[in-house]
């Protein structure tokens, strides 16, 4: 009986204990399991509490870039903070092509840093701005300027009205100017001389890509001003919206086709008059109409990202432009100016380290441009405006939106009279 008893004593301690075991394993799961909900509920809170900022998304809308693109981000009326800056240090060969002395000393530069800052009024108006402070200063050739600021009315997502200070939608760079978003430390000179890169005017029109992904901007803005040509190009021709003449008026567009992931094909044009009111000796006022066609192609897929553009541009009268600038010789207005580059870039980083968010972009591009393709009959074309470059480097994201670029640019020109250079970039957008 003492045994049974004994046997009996022994199995309800053992029920017992297990019971225990299974009662605090019971109570772990509970607390995991409120543990886990209680972080869901915090996550939900610091959103609340972030709004949209906790969800930021940097995608290109409507034209603009990434970071120039947050306020159509926004879900509800509010503000938004984006922008960008880089960093260059720029270091000249001490020769030339004839092996002669370079003039050219190496700098550093804080080349810019931009805020964007935006305001979403309701579903369907809002304010989108572009602060630009550059060369870090405005005590050393620096300037802090507008880049563009522009009230839009979206009617539907195929039509809005654009009013403000815009960007000219001509070419790749002008519109796409954030710089982890290509290649070089340097944007092409293409889009620098032959399209006056980055060029922003005064003016008003409507934007709107469609669910097929073709997209269109249009404008009708200020002209260039002739007065400012040269035979580098007409870049020093911009306005910028800062008391404009606008006795010329200009019409810009572009359409493009982004429906496939990583693809963007476009075309675009600039046409209008650069006289500005500028008369040649018989009191008769110069047209000096400007006509501007480009043609893109980007492909950005699987880690290869292929982008190529051609510009090419014609000035009216020049004779008289000429004339009323006192431009001889080789110093003449081109009458047709035109340029193209080709690059290509592989991020070689997922073949070492899979799913990784970082990238390593080794690229070449290759750059052939001339702003006296041809001049007016008894000038000649400076052979230094005939140029070729070559540039190949490498690019380092640690993050999307992040990029430590070094590259090497190799110039070429007919007068044999370029140098070549070295380049370090530190870039960012937010």
């Amino acid at each position: 009986m003492r045994k049974h008893l004994i046997i009996v004593f022994s199995i309800l301690i053992c029920f017992q204990a297990n019971l225990a075991a299974q009662t605090q394993t019971a109570q772990q799961d509970t607390l995991r399991e409120l543990m886990r909900r209680i972080d869901i509920l915090t996550e939900e809170i610091e959103k609340s509490k972030l709004g949209e900022v906790a969800e930021r998304k940097y995608e290109s809308r409507y034209g603009m870039g990434p970071a120039a693109s947050q306020v159509y981000q926004l879900k509800k009326a509010g503000v938004s903070l984006a922008g960008y800056g880089e960093v260059v240090y720029q270091n000249f060969a001490k020769e030339n092509d004839q092996n002669q002395p370079a003039a050219a000393k190496d700098q550093i530069d804080y080349l810019r840093n931009v805020v964007y800052v935006g305001f979403k009024f309701n579903d369907r108006i809002l304010f989108n701005s572009e602060i630009e402070v550059e060369h870090g200063s405005t005590g050393k050739q620096g300037e802090v300027s507008m880049e563009f600021g522009y009230v839009e009315a979206r009617l539907t997502s195929a039509l809005a009205v654009r009013a403000g200070m815009v960007l000219v939608p001509v070419g790749i760079v002008n519109e796409f100017h954030e710089p982890p978003t290509f290649y070089g430390s340097l944007r092409p000179e293409t889009e620098s001389a032959v399209i006056p890169t980055t060029w922003r005017t005064n003016g008003f029109g409507l934007a709107g890509s469609m669910s097929s992904g073709i997209g269109y901007r249009v404008y009708l803005i200020e002209g260039l001003d002739g007065s400012k040509f040269s035979a580098s190009g007409i870049r020093s021709g911009r306005q910028s919206g800062a008391r404009s003449l606008a006795e010329d008026l200009a019409i810009t567009g572009r359409v493009e086709y982004a429906g496939l992931a990583g693809v963007n094909l476009g075309a675009s044009f600039y046409s209008g008059n650069s006289g500005q009111g500028l008369k040649d000796a018989a009191g008769n006022e110069i047209g000096g109409r400007v006509t501007i066609l480009a043609a893109h192609g980007i492909f950005a897929r699987h880690g290869l990202e292929l982008r190529g553009l051609f510009a090419q541009s014609t000035i009216g009268e020049v004779e008289k432009l000429n004339a009323a600038l006192s431009l001889s010789g080789a110093g003449s207005i081109g009458e047709k100016q035109n340029g193209f580059y080709l690059a290509a870039a592989y991020d070689v980083l997922p073949l070492f380290i899979k799913g990784t968010q970082s990238a390593l972009l080794p690229f070449v591009q290759y750059e052939k441009l001339n702003t006296q393709l041809e001049v007016p009959s008894g000038f000649a074309a400076n052979p230094a405006t005939e140029r070729t470059n070559l540039s190949y480097g490498i690019g380092f994201k640690p993050h999307p939106n992040v990029a430590f670029k070094l590259d090497y640019l190799n110039r070429r020109n007919e007068a044999k009279t370029a140098v070549d250079q070295f380049n370090v970039a530190v870039n960012y957008l937010f």
